[in-house]
C-alpha cells in the first residue's frame, strides 16, 4: 500500500523535545515592516543603477556573470548589487573541531558569495530554545535558525510557521530533491524547513549468532518471536535494553507504532489535536504497548534491564552477551565498537507488521535550517540554502562528509553505512514513518515511558493505565 511520506526528528541520544513555547511577538510586525522598507530601497537603488548602464555594459556584466558561473561548476552565485552584507544564523548543539556549521559554512558561503558574510551562533539545547524565543519576541531574530519537523521541540516548524515567523521555502528546486522529509516540514501546504539527512530506529544484531541458529532476518512480528524463542532455547539471551535510562524505551515502541497505528491512519497524531482519535482507541496503542510487553513477559529482553543504563547495554551487545539490541542511527559507531568477541553486525526494521502486510521503518528527517520571516535579505538566505543542499555543491559535500547523519540523495548516498541500506530504501519508497513523540507534546512520551517502566517492575500498572495516562498527559499539554 502506497503511504504518505511523513517523516519527522527526535532529539537523538535523549529523544525528549522540549514543549513548543508560545512565543510573544511584540517586536515581530514592526521588524517585518523595517526589513520590507529597506528591501523595497535596496530594489529601487539597484533598479536605478541597471538604468544608468549602457546595453554594452550590460552586456559586459553578463558576460562576465557567465564566465564566473562556468568557473564556479553547477554552484549558483548570489544576485546581488555587490553590497557587501551580513547573514545571521543559529544552530543548537556543541560545536566540535573542525565543526561545519560553525567553522566551514561560513567561508564556504563566502567563497560562493563573495559579498556575503555569514556569523553562525551554536548554543547547546536549552540556552538555544530560550535565546530563540527571546530573540523571536523581540524581532530581532537571526536570518536562519534551526527548526525541528512537525511538533518537535520549542522550536517545531509548524509551530514556529503557525506564529508566522518562518518564509517558505515550498519553491526552492533543492525541495524535490527530498520530498520525503519535506513533508515533516510542512504547515499548510507549505514547506519552512530543509530536514538534514535521515536518523533511524532500527534493530541491531549478531550475524554470527543469527547464522549458528539458522535464523535469517525475520519479516514480520511471529518470524521476529520466533528467532527469540530459538535463541533463548540456545541459551542466548535474545535482546539486551538499558531501560534505566527510560528513553530507550522509545527505541523499540516507535517501530512497533511505525508497522501498527500509521499504516492504518498516517493522520493518527494530527487527529489526537482535533480529537478523532485518540491514544485509548482500541487497536492502536494499546497494541504497540501489548506487542512490546511480550518480549518482557517471555524474558526475551533481559530482565535486568531497568538496573541497566543505555552504555552498559549496548557493551553487553559488542561483547556478544545478546543477539540484539534496539537503537539509532546516531549509535552505531559504538555498536560497532570492538567488544570482548568478534561478530558482523546487521541492522534491520523491528518488523511489528503481520505476515502478508507491508513492512515500514521507524526513519526521522533531521532537523534542519529555515530562514526568519523578519529577515532583510530572505532572497540571499534561500540562494544560501538552494546551494547548500543541491546534493552536489562543496557546502552540501562538507555536510556529507561530517557523517552525523545518513545522506537519501546526491553526493554520499552511494557510500552510505551499508548497514542503513535498507532502511534508505525503506525511506525512498515512502515506506517509513516519523519517530512518534515528534507528533505530541514534550512529555507524552515521559509518561509512556514512566508507566510502562512501573509495568514491567511489576509495580500493578496495566496497558489500560498507560494509554489512559498518555491522553490525560496529551490534553495536560497540547494547546492550541
Amino acid at each position: 500500500m502506497k503511504m504518505k511520506k511523513v517523516i519527522a526528528l527526535a532529539l537523538a541520544g535523549t529523544m525528549a523535545a522540549s514543549m513548543a513555547a508560545g512565543c510573544g511577538g511584540s517586536g515581530k510586525d514592526s521588524s517585518a515592516t523595517e526589513a520590507a522598507k529597506t528591501e523595497a530601497k535596496t530594489e529601487a537603488k539597484t533598479e536605478a543603477k541597471s538604468d544608468d548602464k549602457t546595453e554594452d555594459a550590460k552586456t559586459e556584466d553578463a558576460n562576465t556573470d557567465d564566465a564566473k558561473t562556468e568557473a564556479a561548476g553547477d554552484e549558483a552565485k548570489a544576485e546581488t548589487t555587490g553590497k557587501d552584507i551580513t547573514l545571521t544564523m543559529m544552530f543548537s548543539g556543541t560545536a566540535s573541531e573542525n565543526d561545519f556549521e560553525t567553522q566551514q559554512l561560513p567561508g564556504l558561503v563566502k567563497e560562493a558569495f563573495p559579498n556575503i558574510t555569514l556569523e553562525v551562533t551554536k548554543l547547546p539545547d536549552d540556552q538555544y530554545y530560550t535565546a530563540l524565543k527571546t530573540k523571536l519576541a523581540s524581532g530581532e531574530c537571526p536570518d536562519i535558525i534551526l527548526a525541528q519537523p512537525k511538533y518537535a521541540g520549542a522550536n517545531s516548524v509548524v509551530g514556529l510557521a503557525k506564529a508566522g515567523y518562518l518564509e517558505p521555502l515550498t519553491d526552492l528546486e533543492c525541495i524535490s530533491l527530498n520530498e520525503a522529509g519535506a513533508e515533516s516540514m510542512k504547515y499548510n501546504g507549505e514547506v519552512y524547513a530543509i530536514p538534514n539527512g535521515v536518523s533511524i530506529l532500527g534493530t541491531y544484531y549478531n550475524k554470527d549468532m543469527f547464522a549458528e541458529n539458522n535464523l535469517e532476518v525475520p519479516t514480520n512480528w511471529d518470524e521476529f518471536l520466533n528467532c527469540c524463542k530459538v535463541l533463548k532455547e540456545a541459551g542466548i539471551q535474545p535482546i539486551v535494553m538499558g531501560d534505566k535510562d527510560m528513553y530507550v524505551m522509545q527505541f523499540g515502541l516507535y517501530q512497533i507504532a511505525a508497522n501498527t497505528v500509521y499504516p492504518q491512519n498516517p493522520e493518527f497524531d494530527d487527529q489526537l489535536r482535533t480529537g478523532e482519535t485518540k491514544f485509548t482507541d482500541d487497536g492502536t496503542w494499546n497494541k504497540v504497548l501489548e506487542m512490546y510487553k511480550t518480549l518482557y513477559d517471555n524474558e526475551y529482553i533481559n530482565t535486568s534491564s531497568l538496573g541497566l543504563g543505555a552504555q552498559q547495554a549496548i557493551q553487553k551487545f559488542v561483547d556478544g552477551e545478546a543477539a540484539m539490541i534496539f537503537d539509532g542511527s546516531f549509535n552505531a559507531p559504538a555498536l560497532q565498537a570492538q567488544g570482548k568477541a568478534e561478530f558482523e553486525r546487521g541492522y534491520f526494521p523491528l518488523p511489528g507488521n503481520a505476515a502478508g502486510e507491508e513492512l515500514y521503518g521507524a526513519v526521522a528527517a533531521g532537523a534542519g535550517p529555515a530562514i526568519y520571516s523578519g529577515s532583510e535579505y530572505k532572497e540571499e538566505c534561500k540562494k544560501i540554502l538552494e546551494l547548500w543542499y543541491d546534493g552536489k555543491s562543496d557546502i552540501w559535500k562538507a555536510q556529507a562528509d561530517t557523517g552525523k547523519f545518513v545522506v537519501t540523495y546526491g553526493y554520499g548516498s552511494d557510500t552510505v553505512n551499508p548497514l542503513f541500506q535498507p532502511f534508505v530504501d525503506l525511506y525512498n519508497e515512502g515506506k517509513v514513518f516519523y519517530w512518534c513523540n515528534q507528533g505530541w507534546p514534550a512529555g507524552v512520551e515521559n509518561e509512556m515511558e514512566s508507566l510502562f517502566g512501573e509495568m514491567v517492575g511489576g509495580q500493578g500498572t496495566t496497558i489500560d493505565d498507560i494509554t489512559n495516562g498518555m491522553q490525560m498527559k496529551f490534553e495536560e499539554l497540547y494547546t492550541e
